[in-house]
């Protein structure tokens, strides 16, 4: 199979496990370069097979690159024209089954317009090229006109067609995406045998987890008893997963340093206003937090919280007889964007 270049962008901040994760989702992958929330790799494999990874927001392949930001639409068009690899396209559009397409532009993740004359050079020499039909209100496939801030730019075929999950998701959920970022961010060990999720709500990051170490029992629980009863069902297939309806800040059914890691994405004061439960105040419900988490945490096992709310977050667990020495390891703080929000994941130890 030829080896191909492919772009990939995935929310910004995670780059430190793209390699790894790249390396165990697409084994016969090399990672060429990366940046914020973009990587390029090549792959000898199928175009399905490297747009398969779940961690990606989009990946593409690259059918024309340029080592410049300089470069106005225009010019890109005028020199794909000369020079690219439309017969991969066309390669990969037969094996995806696809007859229409659409043509974008984007500069510096920003969607830009462009004029009729320019739009319709770039349809003609796509279609004339791949044997596809222009559609520009419902296409099966897209080309991307890409121009990076890092000085680069490419003219790029899309094979992930992922709807916006924004509008399906519960106020608060993570992205399956996200999930998958911020669990390998966590670092679980291979060994572990007892993972924590004590804010589970719709399932996600136990989900995860099970799948990551299907060795492990999972507890997952939340106060809520509508979404432990939507867990309980998603998830009565899976005995490993262990769920339960309590208070994150009174755990009776984990037993002391018995959890080997918790990953879990608690309240940020976003979507709950002033209700934290038993707590009068995000600060009280994460100092809370990590007195239980201090109680069955197993001796050097990890905690990894995702939390939009840094400054409250930071000020507890630097008052914390149990985590304050954290704050000063390397890898304590990773700041990153969930659905366009700014927020962090922070890995704490016992």
């Amino acid at each position: 199979m030829p080896n191909s270049r492919y772009l990939a962008t995935f929310a910004p901040g995670f780059e430190p496990v793209i390699g790894d994760l790249l390396a165990d989702d697409v084994p016969r992958s090399e990672l060429i370069r990366i940046e914020s929330g973009m990587a390029l790799f090549d792959y000898r494999g199928t175009v399905a097979e490297a747009a398969y990874p779940s961690f990606f927001n989009n990946v593409f392949l690259v059918l024309r690159e340029w080592k410049s930001s300089a470069l106005s639409f225009p010019d890109m068009v005028k020199g794909v024209a000369a020079v690219s690899k439309i017969a991969d396209a066309r390669d990969a559009c037969r094996a995806l089954g696809v007859t229409t397409f659409r043509v974008r532009y984007s500069r510096e993740n920003v969607f830009a317009s462009v004029d009729k004359k320019l739009m319709d050079q770039a349809e003609r020499f796509i279609a004339a090229g791949t044997g596809l039909a222009p559609d520009r209100f419902d296409p099966g496939i897209e080309f991307w006109f890409i121009i990076r801030r890092e000085g680069y730019a490419c003219f790029a075929l899309r094979l992930t067609k992922k709807q916006s999950t924004e509008k399906y998701l519960a106020p608060g959920e993570l992205r399956p995406e996200t999930v998958r970022l911020v669990t390998a961010l966590a670092r679980v060990d291979p060994l572990a045998r007892t993972l924590l999720d004590p804010f589970a709500g719709h399932g996600s990051i136990p989900a995860a987890l099970a799948s990551l170490r299907p060795q492990a029992a999972v507890f997952a629980s939340d106060q809520d008893a509508a979404l432990v009863a939507a867990m309980e069902k998603r998830f009565r297939d899976m005995p490993q997963i262990n769920v339960r309806q309590c208070d994150a800040l009174s755990l009776a059914h984990v037993a002391d340093s018995s959890v080997d890691a918790i990953v879990t994405d608690p309240p940020w004061g976003e979507w709950e206003g002033g209700s934290f439960g038993k707590a009068a105040s995000l600060s009280e419900l994460y100092r809370g937090m990590l007195a239980e988490f201090s109680r069955v945490l197993a001796p050097t096992a990890r905690a990894c919280v995702l939390t939009g709310a840094k400054r409250e977050f930071e000020a507890v667990v630097g008052e914390s007889p149990f985590f304050a020495q954290s704050a000063a390891r390397e890898g304590f703080r990773t700041d990153i964007l969930v659905n366009g929000k700014k927020c962090a994941v922070y890995v704490i130890y016992r």
